[in-house]
């Protein structure tokens, strides 16, 4: 059965069919999520208050086969308004709460923690409007038709900017490699100190 036939046997007030699609959308959803809020247990629970609103809606929703794409614009529109919100916090909260986040499942603590970092590192290096872009691309895996539909942004901009994005990670990851060299370089043949005169 296809996700069409779901969405209409939930519109016709089937809800065992709600199973199916969460738990199909469910761990994209609260990924994306949590890298907008950077906290576990807020990203739980946008993601559970993306679904909620879903089905609140379901007899409204016209099933295009864009349900994806429905659903990340949901949350993305949560997170907005979490993050509007959070901004008003002061700042000793703010940094408190993201303290507390927790990094996702696989591989030892340290590869985790090392991958998150570089992710988190690269990221911030672009700017707003291509950082999202760039990962919903690859980290999410979504299209470049789902990304231009969540964010209301054409095709041709969202592939533009993702391009433009990657463009920018290179360079950046070609500077800092260059740097890593010339320190591993310098440590095994350091340089002599000149001699000072007497």
């Amino acid at each position: 059965m296809d996700e069409g036939e779901w969405i209409r046997r939930i519109q016709e007030g089937d809800a065992g069919y709600l199973t199916p699609l969460i738990e199909r959308y469910y761990a994209g959803i609260q990924k994306y999520c949590y890298y907008r809020v950077r906290s576990e247990e807020e990203s739980k629970d946008l993601t559970q208050e993306t679904f909620y609103r879903f089905c609140r809606n379901i007899e409204g929703y016209t099933n295009t086969g864009k349900c994806r794409a429905y659903l990340y614009t949901i949350a993305r529109h949560l997170c907005n308004d979490h993050l509007r919100k959070w901004s008003q916090l002061p700042r000793m909260e703010t940094e408190e709460a993201a303290d507390r986040g927790v990094i996702w499942q696989g591989g030892s603590v340290e590869e985790q923690v090392e991958r998150q970092a570089l992710v988190d590192e690269l990221l911030q290096c672009l700017p707003e409007e291509q950082r999202e872009l760039v990962f919903m691309r690859f980290c999410l895996d979504l299209t470049f038709r789902d990304i231009a539909r969540i964010t209301g942004v054409n095709v041709c901009m969202v592939q533009y900017r993702v391009k433009r994005g990657l463009i920018l990670l290179r360079r950046h990851l070609e500077r800092r490699d260059s740097v890593e060299q010339e320190a591993a370089d310098y440590h095994r043949n350091p340089k002599e100190l000149p001699l000072v005169p007497r």
